[in-house]
């Protein structure tokens, strides 16, 4: 059944009409033309659809012909077709979903865009360090590295590969095998079985001949050449095949990641870090001894030589590393991206503030792990370790009274919950008479009591893109501002919200004004 409906009729039937995205701004939120606004009520009459496709959500009629729409909590890219039971009736729809409190694609774009930009300023600057409870079930992922991750791994482990690789190429492993050529029968040193097989089995290639045993059995004649079997050492083997095939991985990952927008912003001296491991890697793939293997068949990850060898047994961890970390948060961060979802990514972006503001306040660099988990839905972790001053983890299920609660933010000190902090990309415009500042929802500081009561935390503050800080004190006391030091080396007690907002600051005034937040 062909497509019945062209996509300026099936607009038609939408009400309210979707807005129409600027031809400026094409390019940004391409391919999507068109915008519908998250939390609006929008209805669709479609006589000849049994259902649509919203997203990857199948939607039914309610009354007759009429569909209901709406996106809660739902932002970014997103796609609308309607279908006569499997047949589609016009081509799939691109349209992308803007929050009500950014409700023009400019300020949307605005506010993404420097989101952004200050995660990509954020995320380059800061040490990680990457870590894998074990290698058991590691594959080569199909998915490139998000440019993010390579940059921090290759930081991380530039050292170790400069000495790994060291080590190995100065005493490469090597097999002896056998290798069978044709000499000249004066030349031969043994005879086998299978030499006297092909002699007799090739009478084609023999010629007169006097004066030597064999001619007498053959009745004048011999053989020019005879096979002769010689030992011979290698470096086409698979331990070094995979190591091969893993720097050829490494240079790939590497090269992308110098053509990425935000590089020019990477300090020069990390910079020159990088480019020179790259020259490294490079160097070790023209080695007679990685030059020689040939390409990987199956990964050899049973190999004793991969598993004990020194060079070899560095290198295997650092590629297990590699596949098992290379999808956790950079992943989801470039993703995230992908979509234009401007919630999900101010989530991922205030991670890294707070990591960065807690770093100021504490003047302590810290160190930041990624944990792969085979049982966390979400795939990995985060943490910020302060050194005995504290933690902050993200995305950590905690187990409260009541069942278990999953806070954006968790501030841990002497391995005690304290401080349990929630990303919220919600706004509530001032009523009449009330200050013009944006603040947080009530609905949100409702949801802090819920996790100091049932975590039984010391504090529980919402964090959100708006202008007023506030913070109520248990037992009751009169609404404060509190800062984040306060709020984290303190003592306080009760529930709040803290407006953080990208572009707030440059990164040069956020080292000498530590009250932004």
């Amino acid at each position: 059944m062909k497509a019945t409906l062209s996509v300026t009729e099936f607009f038609s039937r939408i009400s309210p009409a979707p807005g129409k995205i600027s031809e400026e701004l094409w390019e940004p939120f391409a391919p999507a033309r068109h915008y519908l606004l998250e939390w609006q009520h929008y209805w669709l009459e479609v006589p000849e659809a049994t259902h649509l496709q919203v997203g990857g959500q199948r939607v039914v009629p309610e009354h007759g012909a009429w569909f209901h729409v709406r996106f809660e909590n739902a932002l970014g890219l997103t796609t609308l077709q309607p279908f006569a039971h499997r047949s589609p009736l016009c081509k799939s729809i691109p349209l992308v979903v803007l929050s009500d409190k950014l409700p023009t694609p400019q300020a949307y774009w605005r506010f993404f865009r420097d989101l952004v930009t200050d995660l990509y300023h954020r995320a380059i600057q800061m040490p990680f360090h990457y870590s894998a409870p074990t290698g058991i079930g590691v594959s080569e992922a199909n998915r490139p590295p998000a440019p993010l991750f390579v940059y921090h791994f290759l930081l991380q482990h530039a050292a170790a590969l400069h000495q790994a690789l060291a080590v190995l190429l100065a005493r490469p492993h090597r097999e002896l095998h056998t290798v069978e050529d044709e000499v000249p029968l004066g030349e031969a040193s043994q005879a086998d079985a299978d030499t006297l097989l092909s002699v007799l089995h090739h009478p084609e290639d023999w010629v007169p001949a006097r004066g030597i045993p064999l001619a007498r059995v053959l009745q004048g004649h011999a053989p020019r050449e005879v096979i002769q079997r010689f030992p011979e050492e290698t470096t086409d083997t698979a331990p070094n095949r995979f190591i091969a095939h893993f720097l050829r991985q490494l240079v790939r990952a590497a090269e992308d990641l110098f053509r990425q927008p935000w590089w020019a912003d990477v300090p020069q001296e990390r910079r020159d870090l990088l480019r020179r491991l790259v020259e490294t890697l490079r160097h070790a793939l023209h080695h007679p001894a990685l030059a020689e293997a040939g390409p990987m068949q199956q990964l050899p990850l049973q190999s004793q030589v991969l598993l004990r060898r020194e060079g070899y047994r560095e290198l295997l961890q650092a590629w297990r590393l590699f596949h098992q970390a290379r999808r956790p948060l950079f992943g989801a961060v470039e993703q995230t991206i992908e979509v234009r979802d401007v919630a999900t990514l101010y989530e991922y972006w205030v991670f890294f503030a707070l990591v960065e503001e807690i770093q100021i306040h504490l003047e302590t660099v810290p160190r930041l792990n990624l944990r792969y988990s085979a049982i966390e839905k979400l795939g990995w972790q985060a943490e910020a370790i302060f050194q005995g001053q504290g933690k902050l983890m993200y995305n950590k299920t905690w187990q409260g009274y009541s069942g278990k609660l999953r806070p954006d933010y968790t501030w841990v000190r002497a391995r005690k919950e304290e401080v349990a902090l929630d990303a919220k990309f919600r706004l509530e415009r001032p009523q009449e008479g009330e200050s013009p500042e944006s603040t947080a929802r009530r609905g949100d500081l409702d949801k802090m009591h819920t996790y100091r009561d049932a975590l039984g935390v010391r504090a529980a503050v919402a964090v959100y893109p708006g202008d007023t800080a506030a913070f109520y004190p248990a037992p009751p006391e009169t609404r404060r501002q509190i800062s984040l030091r306060e709020l984290l080396l303190g003592d306080w007690q009760g529930i709040g919200a803290l407006p953080v907002r990208p572009g707030a600051m440059t990164a040069k005034t956020q080292s000498e004004e530590a009250q932004w937040i």
